[in-house]
C-alpha cells in the first residue's frame, strides 16, 4: 500500500503502522474481501455523520464511518444512475467509459471493471441490484459470476422496474450465509431513496411530512442488516467496506424536483465512506475534493494491487492537502432529451465552475448553497477555470469508447423506455447526439433558466394522464413559443393529439418532430408505432433506415427494423437481420425472442424454439419468449410446455405473469 496521508496525531500514525504490519502478516494467507454498497439518490446533507443538522438520523452509516474514513467533499461524476455506476465500478469519468446517460448506453467490454480485476485475482464476485437502471443490459455486470438483477413482472406481464431494498438485502443475506468462496467482492445496490418515495409504514409514520427522509432512514437500516450479516462471516473481520451514493436529489432546490438536469451540490455532492480494519484508522476525515471515480483506485491501493489500465481517479489513502486536484462532473441529459445546453462542472479547491451557455461560478466555502453566480463579476477566473476544464476533459475523453457505447445497450425498445419513464426518467430521446461529441460543446437554453417551462411541461404531461387533452394541448402550444428547441414539447403535443383522437394531426406533429430533431429517437418510435397500427410497415421501415443513416451503428435500430419487417410479412429479411444482431449481441434476450418470432413465421419450429429457449436462459421472464415457446411446445407436447413453465417459475418465483400462466393452465 502507498504511504498514507498525514493523520492528526503522529503517535496514532506510529501505532497504526505497527498494527497494520502485524495485521498484514496475519492476513497474508487470506486476502481481504471487499463489500461495496451503493445507495441510489442519497444526498450527502441527509447523512448525519456528514451533516450534523441532517433532517434524518443515519445511525448505521454513522457507526460505519466511525470505524474508518469519511470523504467529506466527494462528487458524483454525473447525477444519473447508469453512468454514475459505470464510473464507480471503473474509476473512469463518463467521457472515458462512454456511458453518459441512461437507456441507450452500454459499458464497452474493453473497459475493465473492479469486478473483472478482482476476479482475475481469484476473487468470487456477486452483485445484487435493485433497479432496472443497474441491470446487466447496460454492461455493469462485467466480471460478476452472480448478477442478480431480475425484478420480475407485474400481473400484466410488464417487467418490474425496481424492487424493495428489503428483498435485495434478503438475497444478499442468503448468499453470505451460503458461505461464498473467499476472498469475495460483493456489490449491493439499494434504490429506495429514489422517487417515488414509498418507505415501509413505520418509516413513513416517523417522517409523515417528508417521505424522502423516511426512505433514507429505511435505507440506513438496510445497510445495518448487510453489515450485521457480514460480521457473522469469517471474511467480516478484515473486509474492506465502501459505501457511496451514485448521486443526490434536487428536492426543489434550484427548481429541480429530482435529479439529472442540473449539477448543483444537492445532486452531485455524495456521502462516501471507506473502512479497512488495520489499514485505515477510525474516525478519519478526508477533506480534499474527491470523486466517486476514486473508489476503484482506493480499493486497489488498500489491496496492494495496481490498476490494469490508467484511471481518472486517485487513491484516497495517498491524497494530501498539497495534492493539486481538479474534480469533474457532467450532465448531458438536458441536451439529449430537452434540446437545452449540456452541463460540465469543475471543482478546483472551493471554486466551482459550471460550463454552459450561461457560465456559472461559485465559492463553495462562502456560498455552499450556490446562490450567488460570480461569473459576470470575475471573467478572468471564469476563463482560467474554463481552461482547466478543457485540459481535464481532453485528458479523460476516449473517442473510441464514446462511439462504441452509444446505442450498444439496445435500450430503446418500448418496454425499456416505459420502465425508465416509470422511474421518473426521460429516456431514449437524443440517440446519444451530445454524447458522441468529443468536445465541450454547449448550445441551447441554460437548463437553470428553463426550469419554469419544465414545470409547465410536467403539468401538461400530468393533464394528459388525467385525460384532459384539450388543457394539455393549450399548454404545449404555448410552450412551442417559449421553449422552441425542446423536442419533448412536440412529442407530447403529438401524444395529446393522438389521445384526443386526431391521428392525422398527431402524424403531422411527429413528422415535424423528426424533421426538426433528426436524431430524437422517441419521435421515430412513436411515429413508427402509428404507421404500423395503420398497416404501413414499409413506411415504418423507411423511417428506421432514415435514423440509421443519421446515427450509424445505433444497435437498437436493428430490432426495430426487424419488427417492422415482420409486420410487413418480410420474415426472411427480419430473420437474417436478427441472426447478425444476436451474433453481435448474444446476451440480448429481446433480440433472441424476436428471432424466435421470425423463425416461427418461417415455419422453422425447432430453430424458433431454440431461439426462445436462449432468450429464457438469459431472462426467464422475457414475455415474448415465454409465450412463443409455450405455444410451440403445446402443439407437440403439453407436458414439456408445463415442465418449461415450472422451470421458469423456479428461476423467477416472484414473477406474477408466470404465476398467472400457471394458474390458467392448471400447471
Amino acid at each position: 500500500m502507498k504511504i498514507l496521508r498525514d493523520w492528526p496525531a503522529r503517535a496514532a500514525l506510529l501505532l497504526l503502522l505497527a498494527h497494520g504490519a502485524l495485521v498484514g502478516c496475519h492476513e497474508a494467507a487470506r486476502p481481504r474481501s471487499v463489500v461495496l454498497i451503493t445507495l441510489d439518490t442519497l444526498r450527502r446533507d441527509h447523512v448525519s455523520c456528514f451533516e450534523p443538522n441532517s433532517p434524518v438520523a443515519t445511525p448505521h452509516l454513522d457507526q460505519l464511518a466511525a470505524r474508518g474514513a469519511r470523504v467529506t467533499r466527494a462528487w458524483a461524476s454525473v447525477p444519473l444512475t447508469t453512468p454514475s455506476h459505470a464510473s464507480i465500478l471503473t474509476g473512469l469519468y463518463p467521457p472515458g467509459t462512454g456511458v453518459r446517460n441512461n437507456a441507450q448506453f452500454r459499458l464497452p467490454e474493453d473497459v475493465t471493471t473492479l469486478a473483472e480485476q478482482l476476479a482475475g485475482e481469484g476473487y468470487s464476485t456477486a452483485a445484487f441490484v435493485a433497479s432496472f437502471t443497474a441491470s446487466r443490459e447496460f454492461g455493469l455486470s462485467q466480471g460478476f459470476e452472480v448478477y442478480d438483477d431480475d425484478m420480475g413482472r407485474d400481473p400484466s406481464g410488464a417487467r418490474m422496474t425496481q424492487r424493495p431494498g428489503g428483498e435485495v438485502v434478503s438475497r444478499v443475506e442468503s448468499w453470505l450465509r451460503a458461505g461464498p468462496d473467499e476472498p469475495f467482492f460483493l456489490w449491493v445496490h439499494l434504490f429506495d431513496p429514489h422517487s417515488p418515495y414509498r418507505p415501509p409504514k413505520e418509516y413513513a409514520l416517523a417522517h409523515p411530512d417528508d417521505l424522502y427522509r423516511g426512505e433514507v432512514a429505511y435505507t440506513d437500516a438496510l445497510v445495518g442488516r448487510v453489515l450485521d450479516e457480514l460480521e457473522k462471516t469469517r471474511a467480516g473481520e478484515s473486509a474492506i467496506v465502501a459505501v457511496v451514493s451514485d448521486h443526490g436529489e434536487g428536492l426543489g432546490t434550484h427548481g429541480e424536483p429530482e435529479h439529472g438536469l442540473l449539477v448543483y451540490e444537492e445532486t452531485i455532492a455524495v456521502p462516501f465512506i471507506v473502512t479497512a480494519p488495520g489499514l485505515l484508522p477510525a474516525n478519519l476525515t478526508i477533506d480534499e475534493p474527491a470523486s466517486t471515480v476514486d473508489l476503484v483506485p482506493t480499493i486497489l491501493d488498500l489491496l496492494d494491487l495496481e490498476p490494469v489500465e490508467p484511471l481518472d481517479g486517485v487513491s484516497l489513502v495517498s491524497i494530501s492537502a498539497e495534492t493539486a486536484r481538479d474534480v469533474y462532473a457532467e450532465s448531458l441529459l438536458p441536451a439529449e432529451e430537452y434540446g437545452w445546453s449540456a452541463l460540465y462542472a469543475l471543482r478546483h479547491g472551493d471554486d466551482k465552475y459550471i460550463h454552459s451557455t450561461v457560465p456559472e461560478l461559485y465559492d463553495l466555502a462562502s456560498d455552499p448553497k450556490e446562490s450567488v453566480n460570480r461569473a459576470l463579476k470575475e471573467p478572468d477566473r471564469v476563463a482560467e477555470l474554463r481552461s482547466r476544464l478543457e485540459l481535464v476533459y481532453d485528458t479523460i475523453v476516449d473517442e473510441r469508447r464514446l462511439a462504441s457505447a452509444i446505442g450498444a445497450a439496445g435500450g430503446t425498445d418500448e418496454e425499456t423506455i416505459a420502465r425508465l419513464e416509470s422511474l421518473g426518467y426521460v429516456a431514449g430521446g437524443g440517440a446519444g447526439s451530445a454524447s458522441a461529441r468529443s468536445g465541450l460543446d454547449t448550445e441551447g437554453r441554460s437548463p437553470r433558466e428553463a426550469m419554469v417551462d419544465l414545470m409547465r411541461l410536467n403539468r401538461a404531461i400530468a393533464l394528459l394522464r388525467q385525460q384532459q387533452e384539450d388543457a394539455a394541448i393549450r399548454i404545449l402550444n404555448s410552450l412551442r413559443q417559449t421553449d422552441r428547441g425542446n423536442p419533448r414539447v412536440l412529442l407530447n403535443l403529438a401524444r395529446a393529439q393522438l389521445q384526443a383522437g386526431d391521428e392525422q394531426l398527431a402524424e403531422n406533429s411527429y413528422r415535424q418532430l423528426v424533421t426538426q430533431h433528426p436524431v430524437f429517437y422517441l419521435g421515430y418510435r412513436e411515429l413508427s408505432d402509428l404507421l404500423e397500427k395503420h398497416q404501413r410497415p414499409l413506411e415504418s421501415r423507411d423511417l428506421w433506415l432514415r435514423l440509421q443513416e443519421e446515427v450509424p451503428g445505433f444497435v437498437g435500430l436493428e430490432a426495430r427494423l426487424a419488427q417492422a419487417e415482420l409486420a410487413a410479412g418480410l420474415a426472411s429479411s427480419a430473420s437474417a437481420r436478427l441472426e447478425l444482431y444476436v451474433a453481435e449481441r448474444s446476451d440480448d434476450a429481446e433480440g433472441w425472442a424476436l428471432l424466435g418470432d421470425a423463425r416461427a413465421k418461417l415455419d422453422s419450429s425447432a430453430s424458433a424454439l431454440a431461439a426462445y429457449r436462449r432468450a429464457l436462459e438469459l431472462r426467464p421472464t422475457e414475455r415474448r419468449a415465454v409465450d412463443g415457446a409455450l405455444a410451440l411446445l403445446d402443439k407437440a407436447d403439453r407436458d414439456a410446455a408445463d415442465a418449461l413453465l415450472r422451470q421458469l417459475i423456479e428461476r423467477a418465483p416472484d414473477d406474477r405473469y408466470l404465476q398467472q400462466l400457471s394458474g390458467r393452465r392448471g400447471s
